[in-house]
């Protein structure tokens, strides 16, 4: 798991240097400026049809998500020499059973009402109830990382090779 945890160090940090860099693709230049302007908003959601599309959404898609990337963290930290237990065992039940787990729920579903109508709510859900969509959400966060994994490897037999 430090593997998976390292690559998307890489990523991110490749991802954070392509805002500055003025060579970057169009697909990065769109998440740049979207990245700049996302403001967090915490507040309830509306009770209505597709906030209630959106979760079953989220609940559907299995795989990799937020809050399981949150208790993989704190997990890790845990593991480490020295860890704060004490202030670990506030955030996970912060973010478990308190104000943290709802206001993060409802950041998500406001991020998702930003991106999705319900029109394309309900065409999600219905691929992620497919066997298709469920091996994709099984498989997504492994194909990103191992195609993340692949392009620094191959950076850097390019690097060995300039080396020569």
């Amino acid at each position: 798991m430090k593997k998976t945890a390292t690559i998307l160090l890489l990523f991110f940090t490749f991802w954070s240097q392509a805002q500055n860099d003025k060579t970057t693709t169009p697909i990065f230049e769109k998440i740049a400026l979207e990245m700049k302007e996302f403001k967090l908003d915490t507040t309830s959601v509306p009770n209505d049809k597709l906030s209630k599309r959106i979760e079953k959404l989220r609940s559907l898609k299995g795989g990799f998500n937020i809050n399981e990337a949150i208790e993989f963290k704190i997990a890790e930290e845990r593991s480490k020499e020295n860890a704060p237990t004490e202030e670990l065992d506030k955030i996970e039940a912060f973010f478990k059973n308190g104000n943290g787990k709802k206001w993060l729920n409802n950041a998500i579903i406001w991020i998702y009402r930003k991106q999705f109508t319900l029109k394309e709510i309900n065409q999600l859900i219905r691929f992620y109830k497919s066997s298709a969509g469920q091996k994709m959400a099984d498989k997504l966060p492994i194909l990103m990382l191992q195609s993340l994994k692949a392009g620094e490897e191959i950076k850097e037999n390019f690097v060995q090779q300039l080396k020569k």
